[in-house]
């Protein structure tokens, strides 16, 4: 696109504020919570106080990224704000993370999480013990379907989009709703409550545990930024924009920390992680029966899908992105726009066939004996990545700072920014020391270092 050719501006606050929720409240929420017990060994209190870390870490994160969306009204994106801040060579880094880590990764792991819940739900019909090779050729196929739909027919694949939207947040906010009553009413059991917090290993501090928790509570507040990349057609951008990450990322603080307690005033953290990802499916069933638990599992899987097909969306399109970035070096013709369809189809061959390689490896990762029993998650790997960028997008505002380039309300921003760079360390020290912590530091770094071998020198 030239630089003189400018986006429509055609969405309101609302909108915005709509996608921030709606980019991060999807599947994770649903998948993770069991995780979340599990790396706390069933401290309930120490998953709470994590939720309630991570959450204040994206709140003033989102308050600091609003500086660039000021900033940066026509040009949004974490990408182009990289570019801003730090240069070409840095914003190729970040292209090429995204390209071959961040999007293909995340990607992989929700298609298989969507396998997951429908493979559950024909087993509720069909006598059968779902597997992980049946999650990951369930996700497989789901995979291409939309990936034919986001080619063929890319207005119904956003119409589908924005009707997921709603569907994502109804279960959470009936299930906080269930437990804030439970807890009114005297319902909870003392299993249930935080005065029995988990017994976890005797060896291991309480603050470890909170700190264990970051890594799946992270993957579960993770896209608030991506609203960023339609600033260009948000109405009003230097002044909705920011309002909509502060008010977005409040937002899904509240509702996940409310789910999170409506979950475990009902059901005890060892059942949870005894159940796993199907956790959500029998807590329905408790209150609501099997006919609940049906609706349960139809309403997630309408959501995994929906998350899973925004991030295609993106995936299929960051290679062609990355093709036109100046220090790229140019392959496979990426940046060819097909004429017919007026979609970069190469680009969406190439980025897809990274989430199939992905998928292979998520699956090896679930289901070898080596990473399972190390609690491996590869899902941790891109997270760290993001918030590593985020991180040192907050650090680079204090030279913009010391530009007066806003005009108001400088102190202000310079203590939001000072909060959200303690969050983005507080949660990364947690990543590092909780198990595979340094392990998924060190695959980022190889990554890196991968990127700055195929990069164009002239």
């Amino acid at each position: 696109m030239s630089n003189d050719q400018k986006l429509e501006a055609k969405y309101g606050l609302f909108t915005a504020i709509s996608m921030v929720i709606g980019q991060v409240i999807g599947s994770g929420i649903f998948f993770k919570v069991d995780d979340v017990l599990s790396a706390t060994q069933g401290n309930v209190l120490a998953g709470l106080l994590g939720f309630l870390i991570v959450g204040i870490s994206v709140v003033f994160a989102g308050i600091s990224m609003a500086n660039y969306a000021e900033l940066l009204p026509q040009g949004g994106g974490i990408l182009n704000y990289v570019n801003y801040r730090f240069g070409q060579t840095a914003s190729y880094f970040v292209g090429w993370m995204y390209m071959s880590l961040f999007y293909p990764a995340l990607t992989a792991v929700l298609f298989t999480v969507s396998g997951i819940y429908i493979a559950h739900l024909i087993s509720e019909f069909i006598n059968f013990s779902p597997t992980p090779l049946h999650f990951a050729l369930i996700g497989l196929v789901n995979l291409i379907i939309f990936f034919f739909i986001n080619i063929l027919r890319p207005k119904s694949s956003g119409i589908f989009q924005q009707m997921t939207t709603v569907l994502k947040v109804l279960p959470l906010i009936f299930i906080a709703s269930l437990g804030i009553l439970s807890l009114f009413k005297g319902d909870v059991g003392a299993v249930n409550t935080f005065t029995q917090v988990g017994s976890g290993l005797q060896n291991q501090s309480f603050i470890l545990l909170v700190a264990a928790s970051f890594i799946p509570i992270s993957f579960a507040f993770d896209g608030w930024y991506i609203a960023t990349q339609i600033s260009g057609e948000i109405k009003n951008s230097s002044k909705n924009l920011p309002k909509a990450l502060i008010i977005g990322t409040i937002s899904v603080m509240v509702i996940y920390i409310a789910y999170y307690l409506g979950i475990v005033f009902r059901m005890s953290g060892a059942e949870i992680i005894q159940l796993k990802d199907t956790y959500i499916t029998e807590f329905a069933r408790k209150i609501a029966s099997n006919s609940g638990a049906l609706l349960m599992q139809l309403f997630i899987i309408i959501s995994v899908l929906g998350t899973s097909n925004g991030l295609l969306l993106a995936t299929i399109r960051v290679p062609y992105q990355f093709s036109n970035l100046e220090k790229s070096t140019k392959f496979l013709n990426l940046s060819k726009v097909d004429e017919k369809t007026k979609m970069p189809v190469n680009s969406a061959i190439f980025g897809t066939v990274i989430i199939i390689l992905y998928l292979f490896i998520y699956y090896i990762t679930n289901t070898h004996s080596f990473f399972t029993s190390r609690n491996f998650d590869i899902s941790a790997i891109p997270i760290i990545f993001i918030y590593l960028v985020n991180g040192a997008l907050f650090l680079g505002l204090f030279q913009l700072f010391k530009k007066k380039l806003f005009s108001t309300n400088s102190l202000i921003k310079k203590v939001m920014a000072i909060i959200a760079v303690l969050g983005i360390v507080i949660v990364l020290f947690g990543t590092a020391s909780a198990q595979n912590g340094i392990t998924y530091f060190i695959i980022n770094l190889i990554f890196l270092l991968t990127g700055f071998v195929l990069m164009r020198r002239n």
